[in-house]
């Protein structure tokens, strides 16, 4: 009996860094560090701003665990990152004998995606398209844009590249500048996903040039001085003293401009701009490789293929299906290195996935639910429920958080990590919103449907159909009782649920007994800025700080009615605790989001401390200042405004020459002497206030003295 071949393969881009393992050509596990760690993309750089990047150590541990080897078990490592590349490092970090571990020769990035995509399609014999921001850079300083790829089971053949360059964008960079510039962000990344949701709300403008030179050979250009020349004519503000500069790099462009409020219209028509590019861009790149291949089948990878308004319309290209690979970002690309590692370097055959569990997650046992139900005291309020229990909570308008078996395998929640509600009724998305997850109010929410009552649902007929299960397309709706849940271009992101998800999929019925619909509206299971929750005690803390009504975790229900309140201000207590969240800045971020009443609850459970430092104390009463103006309050926004100055002074720097211009005189361009004495005293910290009163108490003494005469 010959043993089992395990591959692990190990993504270290700088942002969704991950681990899978395969044994014997199948994934028996795999996560993002981000799960573990608890940090929103999980960057793996050192705060000092250093190039290195970290391994996933916990995702590596993670999927070890779950197998029960260790790393002395594994036939081979295959690692791989984003820009350049990794090995070195890696062999830094881990105890393993280097002759086993695997880099594949630069430009592979695109190749780890095309991998992940090409090893889970359900397809024997297709094309494989990978766009994204950038994958390897080359000597020549040209990278990765785009790149086709074709398989049959074996290895993949590289059929065309297309490379880019400081000047020539991506569709992934030309997409990110879009999010950046309508203050559309995440984790500190451009948040492409809030673009696509915003731009159902934007009009076309046909004054505006088109971005994306199209070539015959499928080829998609956007050229970074065009680009440039757009932004200033379409009205985007530039920051003083960049006026008139033309930008040679990407970061150069953001540099120049700042950002404008999502909520202007200038906003949704640069969200609608960006998207009909994209999509524009798409299906040329997608028609061209279909004209010369032939094949009737896709698989798809790279951060934009998370795009689901823009994958709904694939099938225009020609295709019959389209596959995309649920973990869509670099974080699938762990799942490519370790294919890449069983069919390209140890030579074995591909294993078609007819269809792909997304379901690769740990197993949590009941006494880890049970320790982490103890842990905020709540052991005793919990009680044994179903999917019926569940139903009829939901039926009830009660938002439910669902924890059920191991958790899903890339961002889009599909029945493991959920937070649920009734799809049908009337005000959900803003209850939503208002109540738990904070969200901007333009962004939409999916919905999962029983597979068998799909087609009676929604209008999936135009759509691929191997997209259905990973909440990675939109549809209309067919049914008019679920149009509350319609996003504004009247589609709704959708995932189909067969009896394979059994506890899930029994839900679904259950509530088409209920509601008459066999679906639920079902949004990540993650608030506060945090990752889809992983384990048991994620989901305990998560719950009690998000204002859902009830918990379901794998069998066990708690309902936030049925305990004690001094039990549950114990438990939420220490749940902001485990948090490690800085209450300021959630409220700051309800705020953007536009939720002022949820900021002001959320401020207040903090008060004001010297030790957390002056900038955290001027931020909290520029916060409440700004809270008091919108409640018509000027008398206690007044109170805050001095607050906020008692705490200000400039930079180091700028006290620095303030004081040089006061005691040594103007430049011509700033003559005036008094305007020179007033910032070197409001230049250190806590003198603003005093001076201020001091400058208006002269000010206005003079005013008296000049009436008089």
């Amino acid at each position: 009996m010959t043993s089992n071949k395990y591959i692990l393969g190990v993504s270290m881009s700088s942002h969704d860094r991950s681990a899978a393992l395969l044994r014997d050509g199948r994934i028996v596990a795999a996560i993002s560090e981000e799960r573990i760690d608890r940090r929103k993309k999980s960057q793996g750089f050192y705060s000092d701003g250093a190039h290195l990047v970290l391994p996933p150590m916990a995702s590596i541990t993670h999927v070890l665990r779950e197998a029960g080897i260790t790393l002395d078990n594994l036939e081979m490592l295959v690692c791989g990152r984003s820009i350049t590349t990794c090995r070195d490092t890696l062999l830094s970090y881990l105890p393993i004998d280097p002759d086993r571990v695997v880099e594949p020769p630069i430009p592979a990035h695109h190749l780890g995606h095309a991998y992940s995509a090409y090893a889970t399609a359900p397809f024997d014999n297709c094309d494989i398209l990978v766009i994204d921001e950038q994958g390897h850079w080359l000597p020549n300083g040209t990278f990765e844009r785009c790149t086709w790829f074709s398989g049959a089971n074996g290895p993949l053949a590289l059929e065309r590249r297309f490379l880019g360059s400081s000047e020539t964008l991506s569709l992934g960079m030309f997409f990110d500048v879009f999010a950046a510039l309508t203050g559309l962000s995440e984790a500190g990344l451009p948040a492409a996903g809030k673009l696509m949701a915003l731009a159902a709300y934007g009009e076309t403008r046909p004054d505006w040039p088109q971005l994306s030179a199209k070539h015959p050979d499928g080829d998609v250009r956007i050229s970074l001085a065009e680009l440039n020349t757009f932004l200033e004519q379409a009205g985007v503000p530039v920051h003083d003293g960049y006026s008139g500069w033309q930008p040679d790099t990407l970061e150069g462009l953001r540099l120049k401009f700042r950002p404008i409020h999502w909520r202007s219209d200038l906003a949704a028509d640069l969200a609608r701009k960006a998207q009909d590019e994209l999509e524009s861009a798409l299906l040329h790149n997608a028609l061209a490789l279909r004209a010369a291949s032939g094949r009737s089948h896709l698989a798809y990878a790279g951060g934009l293929a998370l795009n689901c308004t823009a994958n709904a319309r694939l099938l225009e290209t020609g295709y019959q299906d389209v596959f995309i690979h649920p973990a869509a970002t670099d974080d699938g690309v762990a799942v490519g290195l370790a294919a890449y590692g069983w069919i390209e370097a140890l030579g074995q055959p591909r294993r078609p996935e007819r269809r792909f569990s997304a379901h690769l997650g740990m197993s949590y046992s009941s006494s880890a639910r049970m320790k982490a139900l103890e842990r905020y005291g709540l052991a005793n309020h919990t009680y044994p429920a179903g999917v019926d229990d569940v139903a009829d909570l939901l039926a009830k308008g009660r938002i439910v958080c669902w924890f059920a078996g191991r958790s899903e395998w890339g961002p889009r929640a599909l029945g493991a990590r959920s937070i649920l509600a009734d799809p049908t009724a009337e005000g959900i998305v803003s209850k939503l919103n208002g109540r738990v997850k904070f969200r901007e109010p333009f962004r939409p929410f999916g919905i999962s449907v029983a597979a068998h009552v799909a087609d009676e649902l929604l209008e999936l007929d135009d759509g691929p159909r191997s997209l259905s299960p990973y909440m990675l397309s939109v549809a209309r709706v067919r049914n008019p009782r679920l149009h509350h849940v319609q996003h504004g271009d009247g589609t709704v992101r959708y995932q189909t649920v067969g009896a394979e998800h059994e506890v899930y999929h029994r839900l679904l019925l259950a509530m088409g007994e209920r509601i008459g619909v066999a679906a639920v509206l079902n949004t990540s299971f993650n608030t506060l800025g945090e990752p889809l929750v992983e384990t048991p005690q994620d989901a305990v803390r998560q719950f009690l700080l998000c204002g859902a009504d009830a918990l379901f975790l794998d069998g066990q229900l708690i309902e936030l009615t049925a305990m004690p309140e001094e039990t549950r201000q114990r438990a939420v207590r220490a749940a902001w605790a485990d948090s490690g969240k800085d209450p300021l800045r959630i409220a700051l971020q309800q705020e953007a989001a536009g939720y002022p009443e949820a900021a002001r609850d959320t401020v207040t459970k903090v008060e004001a401390c010297l030790a957390l430092g002056s900038q955290w104390i001027r931020e909290r009463a520029g916060l409440l200042m700004r809270l008091a103006l919108t409640d018509s309050d000027p008398i206690a926004g007044a109170q805050y405004a001095e607050e906020v100055l008692h705490w200000s002074g400039m930079p180091e720097v700028a006290a620095a020459a303030a004081g040089v211009i006061a005691e040594h005189g103007m430049s011509k361009a700033l003559p005036n002497s008094d305007a020179a004495q007033l910032l070197a005293a409001l230049a250190p910290q806590g003198q603003a206030v005093p001076t201020l009163r001091a400058v208006f108490t002269d000010t206005t003494a003079a005013g008296t003295q000049h009436e008089e005469r």
